[in-house]
């Protein structure tokens, strides 16, 4: 098993990030030419490197999002058949979802035999529990007897690509909780620059429009609480903002309130800092206050309360 050290993940994450950047830039070519540059530097099989499952992930979420699957197809195939030898030595098999994906390929292209056969696959090692975040067509597959099956193949309709950017792929929304996930560690740690970074890496994984999705505010808030840990007022008052803004007037957030109140008294603005404040003591109470008094005492002094 090839374990990254931590030093070795993050110079990975800040290369797929990049990866990520460049697409969004419109340098396809150029992303492209650095996703595969990362791929060749993990040996076959990935499910024997850390990072070797993220790795696969990303290849299918880049080749999803610019509408060429078939290209992470061979990267999913000589994954797949390490795997069911695995799984015909009897040994256990770490990466089931990779049957699930490279059956969802297959899906796309409208090979539905294939397609089929990947899902069976999955089914056997992980059950209906392992389709949840899926299109139901895909345990409909996996299940089917063969005279509804051929009923299916005869009434298929591809799905329309116009619900593209609904929701996240799945590969996104991994990437995304991973960067998360670090970032809170970070901020446990009390290491807030770091956290700063990794926060900002998971908002890069938001396609645009960023506003349009739901984990806009999380980001922009945890993003912004970074930012003021680290003393850097300026850069929480802007993502401290937008998440603002993303909540609304009718569902504000208490905690973005605190922080911008206590971020516009850091920059001297006492009019701000008083309107944010009282708009959280009067959400929360004093108890949203506990962690510094300071604040507290400001909003008393102009405040009866």
């Amino acid at each position: 098993m090839l374990v990254y050290s931590p030093e070795e993940e993050e110079n990975f994450f800040d290369q797929i990030e990049q990866v990520y950047l460049l697409a969004e830039s419109e340098d396809v070519e150029a992303a492209e030419e650095l996703l595969l540059e990362i791929e060749s530097s993990i040996p076959d099989p990935k499910e024997n490197c850390s990072v070797g499952d993220i790795m696969l992930d990303n290849i299918y979420s880049f080749y999803d999002q610019i509408a060429e699957p078939e290209k992470a197809l061979p990267y999913f195939l000589t994954e797949t058949q390490y795997l069911k030898e695995k799984i015909q030595n009897g040994e256990t098999v770490k990466g089931i979802v990779h049957f699930l994906t490279t059956g969802n390929i297959y899906y796309t292209l409208q090979d539905l035999d294939k397609a089929r056969e990947y899902f069976k696959i999955a089914y056997q090692l992980g059950k209906k529990k392992i389709f949840a975040d899926y299109h139901p067509d895909f345990l409909f597959m996996a299940l089917a007897a063969e005279e509804d099956f051929a009923d299916f193949k005869r009434n298929y309709i591809p799905s329309d690509d116009d619900e593209e950017g609904d929701e996240l792929t799945d590969e996104q929304q991994d990437l995304m909780d991973t960067y998360c996930e670090k970032g809170n560690h970070e901020m446990d740690e009390e290491r807030y620059n770091a956290a700063a970074d990794w926060f900002q890496k998971a908002y890069a994984v938001l396609p645009e429009p960023k506003e349009d999705w739901e984990a806009t505010g999380y980001i922009t808030a945890s993003l912004g609480d970074a930012y003021f840990s680290a003393g850097k007022f300026k850069e929480a008052k802007e993502q401290l903002e937008i998440a603002h803004a993303f909540y609304g007037d009718e569902n504000s957030n208490p905690f973005v309130l605190l922080r911008l109140g206590e971020t516009y008294f850091e920059l001297g603005d006492q009019d701000k800092a008083l309107g944010y404040l009282l708009s959280a003591y009067k959400m929360e109470g004093q108890q949203l206050f506990e962690d510094d008094n300071k604040y507290l005492k400001f909003l008393k002094k102009h405040h009866q309360l």
